[in-house]
């Protein structure tokens, strides 16, 4: 059985790493805490939905996080320590 195409696997890495790396907190509380529901996020963090617009102000407003990181992994409007632990972490491969 072939695994369900992942178009915005991409960002969903983004949300992934930040959520587990940076915050440490479950789908469950950083959904409540941007203000969606867990089910639309977990769809954005497994790479199958597009993070939405609204989301994406959601997770600036919350967290700081720049859209154009979000959607295009450019980390130079992220605030210095999150861009300097997006450059430092192990599986660095598209630091910009």
């Amino acid at each position: 059985m072939t695994e369900a195409p992942k178009p915005f696997a991409d960002i969903a890495d983004r949300l992934r790493w930040h959520r587990e790396e940076i915050v440490g907190i479950s789908q469950a509380e950083y959904a409540t805490r941007i203000g969606k529901k867990r089910a639309a996020y977990s769809l954005w963090e497994a790479g199958s939905h597009r993070l939405s617009l609204d989301g994406a102000l959601a997770l600036r407003q919350t967290w700081g996080l720049s859209l154009d990181f979000l959607y295009a992994g450019i980390d130079d409007a992220l605030p210095m320590t999150l861009r300097n632990a997006w450059r430092d972490r192990p599986d660095d491969k598209s630091a910009k």
